[in-house]
């Protein structure tokens, strides 16, 4: 059981994993595995509900060709790493000037 967790060792080891696999229930996990550049299996599990936004970035995902349903075999595929930070800054910092905040 590990009682805590060491974020910079969670980074560390998904950098030097060839796949990921990781479970459907946290967008969180599915996406900072998305910016290895390697492999993402979902776990699908069973949902409570019905949740639409879930879904969607699911197959955000698997058609960018990020993720892949986990089933019963597992290959290796390569995909542009997200880098979100680097995408989106700059159109914020033209949004914010456009605006007259900076």
């Amino acid at each position: 059981v590990i009682k805590t967790v060491d974020k910079k060792a969670y980074l560390s080891a998904l950098a030097l994993a060839d796949i990921s696999v990781v479970t459907c229930d946290s967008t969180s996990m599915i996406s900072e595995a998305a910016i290895t550049g390697k492999p993402v299996y979902i776990a699908m599990m069973k949902s409570n509900k019905n949740n639409g936004r879930f879904k969607k970035f699911y197959s955000l995902l698997t058609d960018l060709g990020i993720t892949r349903e986990l089933k019963d075999s597992v290959e290796e595929w390569s995909y542009e790493s997200l880098n979100e930070v680097n995408r989106v800054a700059p159109i914020i910092k033209t949004k914010m000037k456009t605006n007259g905040i900076i």
